[in-house]
């Protein structure tokens, strides 16, 4: 996730509006200082999108994963979801989707 994308942008502005406010309204904070405060909150509300937006990508793959090996139902040839995972990416993922339908339509 990028720094400059919009829910970072929004979320520092909400979290930095405190400081943003004492600056600018009310007189009671330097805006240098304001500055960083906001900038500080700009780093940890993008550390926090960040891990939020990798551990959901890490959840939809691990339900495509499991989604593909149910539909496969091969009780002969099983798979290990955690070294599977590790070759595919969440393209060959939806191919194993389409593949799948290939077969049950035929």
């Amino acid at each position: 996730m990028s720094p400059l994308s919009w829910p970072v942008m929004i979320g520092t502005l909400a979290v930095g509006s405190p400081a943003l406010y004492a600056a600018q309204v009310s007189g009671t904070l330097s805006p240098d200082v304001a500055l960083v405060r906001l900038l500080i909150c700009m780093a940890g509300v993008w550390l926090v999108c960040a891990v939020v937006a990798s551990m959901i990508k890490g959840t939809v793959a691990a339900n495509k994963l499991a989604a593909v090996a149910e539909a496969a139902g091969d009780s002969e040839s099983e798979l290990d979801p955690d070294e599977y995972a590790r070759g595919l990416s969440i393209g060959e993922l939806s191919d194993g989707f389409e593949e799948i339908g290939e077969t049950e339509a035929a």
